[in-house]
Formats: C-alpha cells, structure tokens, sequence
C-alpha cells in the first residue's frame, strides 16, 4: 500500500532496532529519496502537459520505493545530495553516532573531498567534536580519512557540471522566467518565407500587431497561474487549470486541442528537422524522419528525457546566441535594393489571396507562442517568487525581447534574400541563406533545429505517450494487457505521426511552412488567445492568491472580449475567405462553432462566479510560514481568524502573518462577513520539505443561517466547493493531524 504522507523522521528511525549503523541505512534510504524528488522537480514536465494522474504516479512511485526499501525511481547524485543538504537537514536527529554512520555510507557509495561538501558537512555536523568522536569510536579511525584525497577527471567534471548548474538555476526569478518562456525557434525558420509576399513593411506591422496582442495572452496567462494554488505547486497544467475554473466543458475542450495541436506539431517538427540535416549532409529527409522517430521511441523506452532545469538554460542561451550570430554573419551580405516591396503587398488590389494568407495568420500566431511553457514552467519560478512579479514580468519582457529579435531577422532576411527566392522557396529560411554566406550557416542551423526543434519533438513524443498511457486500462487489468502492449498501445500515436510525415516528405504534399501555418491556424488561437482570456476572467474572480502585481486593464472585460473574439475570428476567417476546399470550410466552421459552444457552456456552468476561498497551509519547508490565507473575488480579504491549540485560542489576522506553531494545532475557526462570493472553497494542505502539496486531514463544518454542513477533507482531496448566497458564514476545520 503506498502511503500518503511522506515519512517523518520520528517514523524513520523511532522503531529501529539496533545500533546506529542500522539506524543511518534507514536515514540514508530517507535522504536519497527526498533528494531524488527533489532531482525530478527540477526536471522540466514530460511533454510540458503532464496530467495531474501522472504526478500522482511519479510522487508515489518515490514514497512507495522508500516505504518497501528500494532505489527512487531517479537515482540521486552526491552532488544533489550536497545541493539539497538544506532540504534534507529535518530528517537528522541530533544523535552524532546516526550521523557519523551516513557520513560513512555516503563515502562508500560517492567520492567527494572535504571542499566540495560544506552543506553536507554542516547538515550532519561532521566538523563537530561529537560526530568526529562517534566516528572515531565507530569506525577506529579519523573522520578525516572518509574524504577521498583526490577525484577522478569524471568525477571533477561531474561537480563543475553541478557548479554550473547550480548557477543557472539559481538566476533571479525575472531572468529565470524571461529564460524559460521565450518562443521558440521554429517559428522564425519561416518567417521570412510566409511574409516574401506582402513586403517588408507589411511585415513588420503583421509582426508588432501579433506581438502586442500575444504579450497581453502571455502576460495573462502569467497572472493566471500565479493565482492558482494548482499550478504554485505543481498538481496540474493546463488540463487542471481549465477544469477548476471552466468547468468539464473547458477541460474537454484543452484537452482535444492540446492531443491534436501535439500530434500534427509532433509531423511538423520531423518534417522541419529533417529537412534542414537534409540540406547540410545531402541525405534524404525520409532518413532523418527515421533517425529522429528513433530518437523518440529511445527516449520513451525510458520515459524520460532525463533533462533538467539549468539545461533547458543551456539550450536556451546556445539558441539565443546562434539567432544573433546568423544575421551578424549575414550582414556584410545585405543589399538594400532587395527590400522593395514584394509581389503580393496588401497596396495592390490583388493581394488578399489564399495563397498569400493561409500560410502568414498561422506562422504569426507560432512566432511568439510561449504559452504552454508559460503553464509549464510556473511552478518553477513562482516557488522562488512568492509575490509572482518577477513571473508577470519577465513572461512579458520574453515576447518583448522575441519581438524584438523576430523583426531583425525579418528586416535582415528580407535584406540579404531576394524577395524571387523567398517566394520560391520550401522549407526554411536556412538553405537559401546558406546559398548566400556558405555552410556555416547549415551548421549553425542544424544545432539550432536540433536543439530547439528537435528536443521539442522529443518533448512533444513524450507529452503524447503519457497522455496516450493514461487513457489505457489501469494496472489492476495488467494480466490483461502487458507492460509490452500498455507501450506499444501509447506509442501509436507517434508511430502514426511518424508514418505520415515519411507520407508527405514522400508525396511532397506540404512543407514545414504551410503545415506549420494550418496547424497553428486550427489551435493556436485557442492556446494563445481563447483560453488565457476565459481563465484571466475567471481567476480574477474564483483565484486563490492575488499576486504582487495586476494590470487592471488587462482584465476589463472589453478587452478579453476584444481578444476572445479575434482569436475566434481567424478560426471563422479561415472558413469564410483563406481555405478554399470544402472539407477545410466546413473544418473550420466545426472548430469555430464547437469552441463557440462550449464557452457559453462554460459560462453557464459559473465560470464567472465569484469565490470567495479559504486556505489553511502547514508549511514544514525551512523558513516558510504556516499561514491561514482568505481571497474573495480574486483579492486578499482581512478576515477574523482563531487557531486552536491544547492551551487555547489564538487569535490571527487573515493574510496578515504566520501561525506561531503548526505543532499541536487542533482547530481554525474562521468568521466570514457577507460578500459578493458566490462560492466558497477551502483548501487544507501540508507542504511538505521537497515543496509537494498534500491533503492536510481535516473536518470542515460550515455554518451560514439555519444550516450546518460537514465535510471530510479526507475524502476530498483536501478540499471543498460549496455554493454561497451572501450570509455571514461561520468555518471551523477540525485538524486531526499536523506536523511541525
């Protein structure tokens, strides 16, 4: 049986039998384990749209390995033990002898010199004459002769590696954020080919256009998940976020769009990959197809990409650097003659064609996407940024910035390429500027589709394998369906992503550029511009936390009104006047009409409703408050609250400071005036050392007029939605268990 609440380290080492040597194979077991989850949180989310029975698995399989006495499912490193020593330090008891005994197991499984661990040092007191006489007394010789004199040239590696990590990770907030966000790559890679025809000042007016309006969706969707407890600690993305606020509607609705988006980005990555190593090494694309579908059925063998936070960072900064160095190298090739305007410029009266505007609406809404990875990436950043300034910001300054870098290109691009090859050319950008400057260019394009690209499309493949997995039959039915079919059967997808884009690189049936801008057509308007506009209006009347910084215009309903509609606009816009098929009409108009419907049932189901929310947090991370938190319509409300204790009633101000003592609380009796809410949630939660969020056991008893309901946290995941109606209400939440 997988227990639910992480062991405490009364419960590691109390009922121990033996000597300390006993004891510290326990408490090293403990140790391991918590910095291995620790190890995975600072793994980016599988495919960027984990869904929230996926983390449960993940967080169980760790407290189940330490509950039977085996391995984490991630093997933890010395110098992540080193790293998290501050996290780690609770579960050591004060007896030296327990403490020398793991200092002796850890020399004999990791090599490390006395330099390289002062945080593992310091938590297991190992300068200290008492754990240097245990010791000595244990082991019949110096503590000192359990550092290893020398490391091995790896091993030296292996800590410059975690120096240099430490330090990427350990970047302010605001440029964490701004690192994390910033639109990808791929999108600029056909930039310049979809806007050859409607001339360079067209271009640059489309650009600033789409930028604006994809930073007030970015910056949205950043005050969005800075409001949601679901994403501050990590339970759930996007598919969580819509189901809280929006209801089963917008959770179906995410859903499909993200499966779909995935898929057919997932054809479209290959095809982008492919074809730029075609144009470097002269293989045919259908052999890169292959190598990277082979890339992808590697990595889902292991079901991880096993990459962390800081090389994201790395990857992010090497692609940086390489989209500043390729219009450097193409500068002394510019000629300002080739930035006439092109044949299609929207001043002549034959412009508006399909031709030119199917593929220019989709690659304007992919430029400056970064809206997944802004869902993604939160839980990251915001428990580094408790006011979640830095995190509205920095997703902002991020579009800024790739607004930025995309009209240089496009005005450098324009430049160097004659508008006659742009327009004839497939592909991307990046072959008939290697016509032009040499192959430097391939080399430095095939890192950056590699990197970018193609590490997404692993992502992606892994995003669609978990999500495949999950709709499988649980494994209780296992002697039903093998580990071995359970794989295949959740690979499908990518084997059928596969097999179609072999099909089309064989048929020539599209290029990365016109399938990137059908796709993007089809769901990147309810990623970038429906849904952010949906969740900001109902966070900021059902959120859980205001943050430190709102921009009350980005909330007027005039101007999410604004944005839902031209985001579903183009949807229609597509139909009506760019798709000349049937078939694709009639798509569209399906599309357009479903996402149609299902917000008005959205609406109806209480999207809008204002909350008013309740939060009891027993906080056991290091200098982290316990706290009693009360939000109503989106913003902090002072509220009375009394905190029970076997001396008494304490008395606390809502949000106004930290509980004395977690240790011992046995009730929280709140009074709540009549407000506005039209919903009551509360949530009582422990946070655990490694920042996990877990069900606080409680009974809740509200008391509003002449009735009384209760409620058995236990059995609700720790917290309840109720409806209000505008009377004086009455809270008391009966904690049967709370750890310091």
């Amino acid at each position: 049986m997988i227990p639910k609440k992480l062991i405490s380290r009364e419960e590691v080492l109390g009922g121990m039998p033996g000597r300390s040597v006993k004891k510290a194979n326990t408490l090293l077991a403990a140790i391991e384990n918590l910095t291995a989850r620790l190890m995975a949180q600072s793994q980016p989310p599988v495919g960027l749209i984990l869904a929230e029975t996926t983390l449960q698995e993940r967080n169980h399989a760790f407290l189940e390995a330490l509950a039977i006495g085996r391995e984490p499912p991630l093997r933890p490193t010395i110098q992540a033990i080193e790293r998290y020593a501050p996290q780690w330090l609770a579960l050591v008891p004060d007896d030296p002898g327990i403490r020398a005994a793991v200092a002796r197991l850890l020399a004999d499984r990791y090599p490390f010199t006395e330099q390289a661990v002062p945080q593992l040092r310091l938590a297991l007191g190992l300068d200290s004459p008492a754990v240097q006489e245990a010791y000595q007394r244990l082991y019949h010789q110096p503590l000192a002769t359990l550092y290893a004199p020398q490391l091995t040239w790896s091993e030296r590696i292996g800590w410059l590696g975690a120096t240099v990590s430490a330090r990427l990770e350990g970047l302010p907030p605001f440029w964490l954020t701004f690192a994390l966000t910033l639109p990808g790559a791929a999108g600029l890679l056909a930039l310049p080919i979809a806007l050859a025809q409607v001339g360079l000042a067209t271009g640059l007016l489309l650009l600033i256009f789409f930028g604006g309006l994809n930073l007030l969706t970015a910056v949205a969707l950043a005050e969005v998940t800075a409001r949601s407890r679901t994403t501050w600690f990590g339970l759930g993305f996007l598919g969580q976020l819509c189901q809280e606020y929006l209801g089963q509607a917008g959770s179906v609705l995410m859903t499909i769009t993200l499966a779909l988006n995935n898929f057919f980005v997932l054809i479209i990555f290959y095809m982008g990959v492919a074809e730029t190593l075609k144009d470097a090494t002269r293989l045919p694309t259908e052999i890169w197809i292959a190598v990277l579908f082979g890339v992808c059925l590697y990595f889902l063998s292991r079901k991880s990409l096993n990459a962390t936070i800081a090389t994201t960072l790395a990857i992010v900064f090497v692609n940086i650097a390489i989209l500043v160095v390729i219009p450097l190298l193409a500068l002394p090739y510019f000629q300002a003659t080739n930035l006439r305007i092109g044949t299609g410029s929207l001043v002549e009266s034959n412009s508006f064609t399909p031709a030119i505007w199917q593929p220019i609406l989709g690659i304007m809404l992919s430029v400056f996407f970064s809206h997944i990875l802004i869902a993604a990436y939160s839980p990251v950043v915001l428990r580094r940024d408790v006011s979640a300034r830095s995190w509205i910001q920095g997703s902002g300054a991020a579009i800024l910035f790739h607004l930025f870098i995309s009209c240089t290109w496009l005005i450098i691009m324009n430049g160097v390429i004659p508008p006659e090859t742009l327009t004839g050319t497939v592909g991307t950008v990046l072959s008939p500027l290697a016509e032009r400057i040499g192959p430097i260019i391939h080399l430095l394009g095939s890192i950056l589709v590699v990197l970018s690209v193609g590490l997404a499309a692993v992502q992606i493949a892994l995003g669609l394998f978990y999500l495949a997995l999950e709709r499988l039959p649980a494994r209780s039915t296992a002697d039903r369906l093998g580990d071995r079919a359970r794989f295949w059967l959740a690979t499908s997808p990518i084997v059928g992503a596969f097999l179609l884009a072999e099909w089309i690189a064989v048929t020539g049936f599209g290029t990365f550029t016109n399938l990137l801008g059908v796709i993007s057509a089809m769901t990147l308007p309810l990623l970038a511009g429906i849904f952010p506009a949906l969740l900001l209006a109902a966070t900021r009347r059902q959120g859980d936390y205001q943050p430190g910084i709102v921009y009350r215009l980005l909330g007027q309903p005039i101007l999410l009104g604004v944005i839902y509609f031209f985001f579903l606009g183009v949807i229609f816009i597509h139909g009506a006047l760019i798709w000349e098929s049937g078939l694709s009409r009639l798509l569209a108009f399906g599309v357009g009409l479903a996402v149609f419907g299902s917000t008005v049932a959205m609406l109806k189901g209480g999207a809008l409703k204002p909350r008013l929310v309740v939060e009891l947090r027993a906080d056991q991370r290091p200098g982290k408050p316990s706290l009693v938190a009360v939000t109503c319509n989106g913003q902090a409300m002072p509220a009375e609250v009394w905190l029970g204790y076997p001396t008494g009633e304490e008395p606390l101000q809502a949000n106004s400071g930290a509980m004395r003592s977690v240790a011992g609380l046995r009730s929280a009796r709140l009074a709540l005036p009549p407000t506005s809410a039209r919903q009551l949630k509360v949530w009582a939660h422990t946070i655990t050392s490694d920042g996990a969020s877990q069900d606080l056991p409680a009974r809740l008893t509200v008391e509003g007029g002449a009735t009384q309901q209760t409620f058995d946290l236990k059995s609700t995941g720790g917290q309840v939605v109720l409806p209000l109606n505008g009377e004086t209400y009455q809270l008391t939440l009966m904690v049967e268990e709370a750890r310091s």
